[in-house]
């Protein structure tokens, strides 16, 4: 069996980074993550929490539920977010002796599942609800007020609320936020991290709400516009964004000089567009929504948690 020193040495870092990624404890940047786990791959490393499972001879069958329109938002560029954390999730699976079905929310089947990974902020209370008489249930992406159920998150309230008080302390007051639909969570946690950052500051919150998926940007860019004109514009996702940051280029405006664009999620197109953005670490949101499944399978650490992943600001040409 491979060693812990194979590992470090195959993805060039020291075998504490390693220890670190397994462990997730202390701060790894997601493409050394990725290096190590691409490793452990190549080279069949086992992560003792893993061997326990084998030694265990249990195959847990594991119901990957994505709503519909999660399905259609993965023929798209728009999907990347989810498509990273079902790459973690599938790649992941087979440390932990899982067999998983990807089923659809609006028709998952009668048979039971050892376990649930529900994905995205589609599935209601209603549709939660009766899956914990079939099996252990890790929310991704998703949070229910007072559902009490184990969820990992990105901590929307907190990047944004970062990246707002940024502008803030460098003198900049008139910031906007574009935000998508509320009835999402993470688009509700963002705003709230807004407001926050801006009440903290004495300072006027300005949002607009901006359907990405069913309606064109134009109209509520030039609302904004004509309403007041912005220093920045923090929009909620980067599929906003990059729709933001092209028009207001196509309108002859200097970016970053006289409006900064900033996204979140930190998707491929980001960079390619040069958008700031806040990342998330959606491979890593995949792997612990899999080992926290596990744990919960295994009888270990019963007790429910939300656990939220820092995101991390990057500047790029958007923004100054």
């Amino acid at each position: 069996m491979a060693t812990i020193e194979e590992v470090a040495k195959m993805a060039r870092v020291s075998t504490a980074t390693v220890s670190r990624v397994l462990n997730n404890s202390g701060y790894v940047s997601e493409k050394t993550r990725l290096k190590v786990w691409q490793a452990m791959r190549k080279l069949g490393y086992k992560p003792q929490i893993s061997a326990r499972a084998l030694a265990s001879k249990r195959l847990f069958h594991v119901a990957v539920v994505i709503s519909q329109r999660i399905a259609n938002l993965l023929a798209s560029e728009v999907g990347v977010f989810y498509d990273v954390v079902l790459s973690s999730i599938n790649d992941n699976e087979e440390f932990f002796r899982f067999n998983t079905t990807v089923v659809m929310l609006e028709r998952i089947p009668q048979k039971n599942f050892d376990g649930y990974l529900i994905i995205g902020s589609d599935a209601s209370e209603e549709q939660i609800k009766p899956l914990e008489k079939m099996g252990k249930i890790v929310l991704v992406d998703h949070y229910i007020d007072g559902l009490g159920i184990d969820c990992i998150l990105s901590d929307g309230y907190d990047g944004i609320f970062r990246v707002t008080e940024r502008f803030i302390n460098k003198g900049i007051k008139n910031i906007i936020h574009l935000h998508g639909p509320l009835k999402y969570y993470g688009f509700k946690d963002r705003y709230t991290g807004y407001i926050a950052a801006m009440q903290k500051h004495s300072l006027l919150p300005i949002c607009y709400e901006y359907d990405d998926l069913n309606e064109e940007v134009e109209p509520v860019l030039r609302k904004i516009l004509r309403d007041r004109k912005p220093e920045v514009i923090l929009c909620s996702n980067d599929i906003i964004a990059i729709k933001v940051l092209r028009k207001l280029r196509e309108w002859k405006y200097r970016i970053p000089e006289e409006i900064s664009v900033v996204g979140f999620d930190d998707i491929p197109q980001a960079e390619a567009e040069s958008l700031s953005t806040l990342r998330v670490q959606k491979y890593e949101m995949g792997f612990n929504a899999v080992k926290r499944l596990y744990e919960l399978l295994m009888g270990h650490s019963h007790h429910p948690f939300r656990l939220c992943l820092y995101t991390m600001f990057v500047k790029r040409d958007s923004s100054i």
